[in-house]
Parts: C-alpha cells; sequence; structure tokens
C-alpha cells in the first residue's frame, strides 16, 4: 500500500488540477467513469484541501455510475476510498438523482464496508450512509 504522497500523478490528473475549479467542474464531465473516478480519488486523497466538490458532478450522473461505483466498493479495502465512495452515494441521495436507500444490496454494501472500517474515517462513512437513509 503506498502512501498518498508517494502517488505521482498521471498527465491527465496534472493537467486537470492546473485548471480553476470551475473549469474543473465543466471539465469532470467530459472524462469516462474510469477517469472521473481516479480525478476524484486524487482530488479528495492528495490535493489540498481535498476537492469533494468533485462528489456533486460524480453524482449527477445518477444510475449511470452506480455499478461502476457499486464494483468499485466491492473490492476497495482503503478506508479513505470508501468514505469517497460513499460520499458520491449521499450526494446522488441528496440530489435525487439515484434512490439509494431502495437499493438494498447498495445499502448492505455500504453498510458492511463502513463496519468493516478501523480507521478515523468510520464515523464520517457511517454518517454518510445515515444521511442517505433520511433522504427517503
Amino acid at each position: 500500500v503506498s502512501n498518498a504522497s508517494d502517488v505521482l500523478p498521471s498527465k491527465m490528473v496534472d493537467d486537470f488540477y492546473h485548471l480553476s475549479t470551475s473549469e474543473q467542474m465543466r471539465e469532470f464531465k467530459s472524462h469516462a467513469i474510469d477517469e472521473q473516478y481516479e480525478l476524484y480519488v486524487f482530488g479528495n486523497q492528495v490535493v489540498h484541501p481535498p476537492a469533494t466538490y468533485l462528489a456533486d458532478p460524480f453524482a449527477r450522473q445518477g444510475a449511470k455510475a452506480v455499478p461502476f461505483l457499486k464494483a468499485k466498493l466491492e473490492t476497495e479495502k482503503n478506508e479513505a476510498r470508501i468514505r469517497d465512495i460513499t460520499l458520491v452515494f449521499t450526494e446522488m441521495a441528496r440530489l435525487k438523482t439515484y434512490d439509494c436507500s431502495r437499493d438494498p444490496e447498495l445499502m448492505n454494501l455500504l453498510n458492511q464496508k463502513a463496519r468493516g472500517m478501523q480507521g478515523i474515517w468510520k464515523d464520517i462513512t457511517l454518517k454518510f450512509i445515515s444521511d442517505i437513509q433520511g433522504t427517503q
């Protein structure tokens, strides 16, 4: 497992984070979903302050992004990434682009991943899940 400080960004990521925030928000949509994920995770784990604002354009894709994010979540062991994926689902629920609370498979997966967390991100991740359940 590498530390975030060891991560060298790809040219795409490096170019993206040299844009202004408003340019990033526009540009984000033009990337394929796997690139969006790479940009989002790098932005939350390496960039300071974290690029949590990218959860919004990611979440606006709704159901289209769910299978990709579920697949990422199923295999993810990094707790910061689990938190970041959960944040996108929280934004989907808030924006009403996908009704996460009515997807029992997703909710079980989110709860299982959050309950298994040991580190500092467990409480906020559980709060995100609680927020999803409260937006029904």
